[in-house]
């Protein structure tokens, strides 16, 4: 059995130190282009982790690319190839668990108020050439409470630095976090709201997670890790937040008050733009003794975006979507709105009737959908593209919706249409029907299984290439 309860983040950093998969620079970097220039390079090359111990003008090391390659990312799962992902996910989740509450943290050692808070001082990265300023809210949750039913909320939402204490919140409307905000704000009430960084990596993962409403991320984690999480409540409100993180910002967001943030270099891959965003207000840093700053590099893939948005949120998708439509195995998802569905095709129209569910019913916006037949490797993008090129008439097979509600983020958009999207699906599956109706066999496929196992059976460990 796969390790999968993790202690802290530290735990974690000391599992990868025995797989030799974290480096530590010690000499000091620049935060304006150092560490995003060497973070880019570990994301493109899936090096190890990297923790920056001496960051100029910083009073904490920083820790990035920690779950940044598809090792990482399942080794805090506990899982041991993506194959086997969605349906473990799904198995550990049937039930969530709720948390425990503890009196004492690590996570409280360290108090800071008044003039001691400066952000600053704390994670000072610009993490791209060209945004517009620090933003040390590239991997901070925030953690918020729904002002009727008290159900927690933890998410992740670009924060940058607007002073020593203040920084924009961006999270959009769609997110359960604003909406939470919108209802504080419909009552004229200022929103409590703390935001942590520094935890283990199962509440990386769940905080990532595009849920259905009044799911309690926290409790979701606890279902992954296979035990409850400690929670301690915040100093200043009734917020609760896990007891080993290594840093807590508690503070407020006051309603109908906004500030520019931003631009920024995106999930995406590319630079969004400068917002007017609600303003977190910090009013106590809570820490551990000698804490370490969690961050990230936002870009295409390969990065802990693509990794921790996409696949987690893939799974609740493909949960959701296989208790819709029968026939469904598996499903592939990137957090850049694509979205491939393995079936075991069972009558005409079953493609359609799955696009369908993933367009009406999940909660990530996937803007483009292609289906496939049980046959093709969803994990092997050219087994993939096999189909789309050998099954696909575009005149059949290809759908078009216009006017979808998207993600704000999609670089497709311009501005005055940002938050809709054109859905696009494919069905890339075997039009057998089409050939039964003409009295046809399909084309039968090259695989041979019987040959590959007879071979595999004889000469499978005396190949070259698999020494």
């Amino acid at each position: 059995m796969l390790q999968r309860k993790w202690y802290d983040m530290r735990e974690f950093i000391a599992f990868l130190e025995k797989k030799k998969d974290v480096i530590t620079i010690k000499d000091s970097v620049d935060p304006k282009w150092e560490v995003n220039g060497i973070t880019r390079l570990g994301l493109q090359e899936h090096a190890p982790a990297i923790i920056f111990d001496n960051v100029k003008g910083a009073n904490y090391p920083l820790a990035t690319n920690l779950l940044g390659t598809d090792r990482r990312f399942l080794w805090a799962l506990g899982i041991a190839k993506w194959s086997d992902f969605n349906e473990e996910w799904c198995r550990r989740t049937q039930k969530l668990l709720p948390w425990r509450v503890v009196k004492k943290a690590p996570c409280q050692e360290v108090v800071l108020t008044g003039k001691q808070i400066d952000l600053h001082k704390i994670c000072n990265i610009t993490w791209h050439q060209y945004d517009g300023g620090e933003f040390p809210g590239t991997l901070s949750v925030s953690v918020t409470k729904d002002p009727e039913t008290g159900v927690l909320n933890a998410g992740i939402y670009r924060m940058g630095t607007l002073s020593r204490n203040t920084l924009g919140w961006g999270a959009p409307e769609y997110t359960h976090g604003r909406q939470h905000y919108m209802k504080y704000e419909r009552m004229g009430k200022v929103m409590p709201m703390a935001v942590i960084t520094g935890y283990d990596p199962t509440v990386f993962i769940a905080s990532c997670t595009r849920t259905p409403p009044d799911i309690d991320e926290f409790q979701l984690a606890g279902a992954l890790r296979g035990e409850p999480m400690d929670m301690v409540k915040c100093m200043t409100n009734d917020i609760h937040v896990p007891a080993t993180c290594e840093f807590v910002f508690e503070g407020i967001v006051r309603p109908d008050y906004r500030k520019i943030e931003g631009g920024f270099g995106e999930y995406t891959g590319y630079y969004g733009e400068a917002r007017s965003n609600p303003v977190f207000e910090v009013q106590r840093v809570t820490m551990r003794k000698k804490p370490i700053y969690l961050g990230a590099r936002e870009q295409w893939y390969p990065s802990e975006s693509a990794l921790a948005v996409g696949k987690s949120s893939q799974a609740v998708a493909f949960d959701t979507v296989r208790k819709l439509v029968p026939g469904v195995l598996d499903m592939r998802c990137d957090v850049t709105y694509e979205c491939i569905v393995k079936i075991d095709k069972l009558f005409p129209g079953h493609a359609q009737q799955v696009m369908d569910a993933v367009w009406g019913a999940t909660y990530a916006r996937y803007k483009h959908v292609i289906v496939v037949d049980k046959d093709i490797d969803i994990w092997n993008y050219d087994s993939v593209h096999w189909a789309l090129s050998t099954r696909v008439r575009a005149d059949r097979d290809v759908n078009i919706l216009p006017r979808r509600a998207g993600q704000w983020l999609d670089p497709a958009v311009s501005l005055r249409e940002k938050g809709w999207q054109t859905g696009f699906g494919i069905d890339a599956t075997m039009c057998n029907e089409e050939y039964e109706f003409w009295g046809e066999k399909a084309p039968r496929t090259v695989d041979d299984p019987e040959m590959v196992a007879k071979v595999e059976k004889k000469w499978g460990n005396k190949l070259a290439w698999r020494k």
